[in-house]
């Protein structure tokens, strides 16, 4: 966990190492953000420009944004418990 600017940021690996996701808190701020990424490192050339190309066109989003209040949040962090 890092701390900059009143900013807290965890960031969380998936087992396959090829996605994480990051939740970053400013203290000024009553929400929370959530945001996933996914990355394919075993891609080709070509198989990457594919991919920048759906993404330019919308329609294979890798990364997204999720943000969610503190009583959301709580619900997350306490799920499985």
């Amino acid at each position: 966990m890092e701390t900059n600017d009143n900013k807290k940021e965890l960031i969380l690996k998936c087992e396959d190492n090829c996605s994480c996701v990051s939740v970053d808190k400013w203290e000024n701020e009553p929400i929370y953000y959530l945001t996933f990424y996914k990355s394919y490192p075993n891609k080709n050339l070509f198989g990457r420009i594919k991919d920048a190309f759906w993404h330019i066109l919308g329609r294979d989003i890798v990364g997204t944004e999720v943000l969610l209040d503190e009583d959301d949040f709580e619900k997350i962090r306490n799920f499985g418990k």
